[in-house]
């Protein structure tokens, strides 16, 4: 789906969130500055009974949220060199029973169970700065 505006990213991120069961696994994909994080973050929000300023865990890898859905566990694998380097993080620990986001999966994906539900988020060419596709693949 083609959106224009943050107002339709953040209603996407919100019906996902409401929608997310107790162990759903998200995997954010796009390139820098496609709108991961700010996907994330109303995501999360949408799930807490007071907003929050939800920040990209670029630099701690991980940053955890209490919601009324249990907690939330947001990854940024971005800075991982290696997959060794999950264990260190508590990603395994978080996969059994909570909601994760995981911006820059890619290092991680053949650790993930098969029931992600992967969203992948561009921008089209020549479309203006605020324009992004985004693509929902639910598992089967």
């Amino acid at each position: 789906m083609i959106i224009t505006n943050k107002k339709q990213m953040i209603k996407i991120a919100t019906d996902l969130a409401q929608q997310a069961s107790h162990n759903q696994i998200f995997a954010l994909f796009g390139n820098l500055g496609m709108g991961k994080s700010f996907f994330a973050s109303s995501f999360i929000n949408a799930l807490q009974q007071h907003k929050s300023t939800v920040l990209s865990p670029t630099f701690s890898l991980l940053q955890t949220y209490q919601t009324n859905k249990g907690e939330i566990f947001h990854f940024d694998l971005y800075r991982l060199k290696h997959a060794d380097e999950l264990e260190n993080i508590g990603f395994f620990q978080a996969i059994n029973n909570n909601i994760m986001l995981i911006e820059w999966p890619q290092i991680a994906l053949a650790f993930l169970p098969k029931n992600i539900t992967t969203i992948i988020i561009d921008k089209p060419q020549n479309s203006s700065p605020q324009t992004r596709t985004i693509d929902i693949i639910n598992p089967s």
